[in-house]
């Protein structure tokens, strides 16, 4: 099994033009220890807004951060979504100026548009987002920060698409420390949701400063001159993709709006229990929103690089890599929820003093659903390699609909764990789809990998046990091949230990030594 695309080289297309591409592994690393300084940052920021705010303002806060996810790719329908796909072919025919200065022109129109809807009619926006009227002030303050949202956001997809993680990272971890700052000194000096608002405005716009650098050699990415670029052979192209990655942003999203919307409407009897149910329900997801927000940026990462062993013809290199990418993502993100487990009592009981109980009791079910979509969305890229974006918003539709149907039956009855049981039902669905759509197209992902999609339901009974398997499966894989094979173990050794080694770390080999049993 060819493994060959976590070679420490970058792969062409992302390659070419004079400006160097990070590589994938060295890319990957620095993200993904940038990452790891990221969610400590928005961890801490989580635990301290919880401890000063009241459940029902945690619950506008969630609702307000909710919108931005949803409307920020709705507004520019997509169009940003498209550059880790297409920038790498652009950039090499020649023409990326030409396809960056008219997604950018549209995209520009969306966001307009979008903030001039919320600012001329406050009073309505404000009670379909929010259940209650807000003022005029407070929805020009949303759409303001709307817009850098928008801006953030196409900013760090451009940077993904020319192969620079570092800098993404970078911004990053940039906004997340300057929103961490604004935010908790807004919190305890003015306790009031809205500051947050504000404070979010702020860490985009510094998110954007670790880009200054490289924007000013801009006229390096491609020679002045460049080739005709038809705008309909163009759009033809790209708006099928993009038109697929709105309806995905717009699927994916809505769990996060079905679930609170349910909560506020139809587990309460009042609005304002309704939002303190999606407060509980905001605190539950603290430490399993850390590794949805991990998948995103990683998923983000790689399409670039499988795009351009696609591109390049390399097919087989590309499912390679998604039977290895399950494996280690699975075990990673196991790791990090029986730790999560682990110290989420002491968390929630010293830290919180209790008030957020309801959210620790669903804790484990909304693990369990971050680590099923993880391991789907990942698997998905394969399709959208191939530009099959139908076939996964058809998936995510239909995850979607179950998830709405359970909720709307589970919610008045169950509440909080309805809502969480019927999440994580939905994305145990959309993992299973994707594997069965993978299986039709000929990618054979094995037995090995369907082991590790089974992992993460451990987590279900709890922290112990969970480390238990945890240790099972480490052994496992440390003394015999039956879960990574030799060749995926020597792919790993050859992309990690040489990093480590100039780290200081004298490790030869990451796996056991001895003879492994086969």
């Amino acid at each position: 099994m060819s493994v060959a695309i976590l070679s420490s080289e970058p792969s062409r297309s992302c390659a070419s033009g004079n400006l160097e591409a990070d590589s994938l592994v060295s890319g990957l690393s620095f993200m993904l220890v940038a990452n790891v300084l990221q969610r400590a940052i928005g961890f801490i920021r989580n635990l301290v807004l919880c401890r000063f705010l009241a459940d029902d303002q945690l619950g506008l806060w969630a609702l307000s951060a909710s919108f931005f996810v949803l409307a920020a790719p709705l507004a520019v329908l997509g169009l940003p979504g498209t550059f880790g796909r297409f920038v790498s072919s652009y950039r090499a025919a020649g023409q990326l100026k030409l396809f960056l200065k008219r997604t950018t022109v549209c995209s520009c129109i969306g966001a307009i548009l979008a903030a001039s809807v919320l600012v001329c009619a406050p009073a309505n926006t404000s009670s379909i987002i929010f259940g209650l009227e807000l003022s005029h002030a407070t929805m020009l303050l949303i759409a303001m920060t709307l817009c850098l949202v928008i801006l953030f956001n196409a900013t760090t997809e451009l940077l993904s698409g020319l192969c620079k993680p570092r800098i993404v990272s970078a911004m990053h971890t940039t906004n997340s420390l300057v929103f961490t700052i604004a935010s908790l000194t807004g919190v305890i000096l003015v306790n009031d949701w809205r500051i947050l608002v504000a404070a979010f405005a702020v860490g985009s716009m510094a998110g954007l400063i670790p880009a200054l650098s490289f924007f000013r050699n801009w006229k390096q990415i491609e020679p002045s001159s460049q080739p005709p670029l038809s705008m309909r052979a163009m759009w033809k192209r790209v708006l099928p993709f993009a038109i697929s990655i709105w309806c995905m942003n717009l699927l994916i999203n809505l769990f996060d709006i079905v679930d609170r919307y349910m909560l506020l409407h139809l587990a309460a009897e009042t609005a304002e229990q309704g939002r303190a149910l999606v407060g509980q329900f905001h605190s539950g997801r603290i430490m399993p929103m850390l590794l949805s927000s991990l998948t995103l940026m990683l998923n983000g990462m790689l399409l670039p690089y499988l795009a351009s062993e696609w591109e390049a013809g390399n097919r087989n290199r590309v499912a390679d890599s998604q039977r290895l990418t399950l494996k280690c993502v699975s075990l990673f993100f196991l790791i990090l929820s029986v730790g999560s487990l682990a110290i989420a009592p002491l968390l929630f009981d010293h830290v919180l003093h209790g008030k957020y109980s309801d959210g620790l009791s669903i804790m484990p079910q909304a693990m369990l659903h971050c680590c099923l979509t993880a391991m789907a969305f990942l698997l998905q890229n394969y399709f959208w390699c191939a530009e099959r974006g139908k076939t996964v918003g058809v998936i995510i539709a239909i995850g979607l609909l179950i998830n709405i149907l359970l909720n709307a039956w589970w919610v008045p009855i169950f509440g909080l764990r309805g809502a969480m049981t019927a999440t994580s039902l939905s994305g145990s669905a959309i993992l299973f789809m994707t594997i069965w759509e993978m299986q039709r197209c000929g990618v054979r992902l094995g037995w090995r990998c369907l082991c590790f999609t089974a992992l993460p339901t451990c987590l279900l009974f709890g922290s112990v046990p969970a480390a238990m398997v945890l240790a099972t499966v480490l052994i496992l894989i440390g003394r015999t091949d039956w879960l990574f094979n030799a060749e995926e173990k020597q792919s790993i050794d050859d992309a990690i230990t040489p990093k480590l080694n100039k780290m200081g770390i004298p490790i030869r080999c990451l796996w056991a030594t001895t003879s492994p049993v086969r």
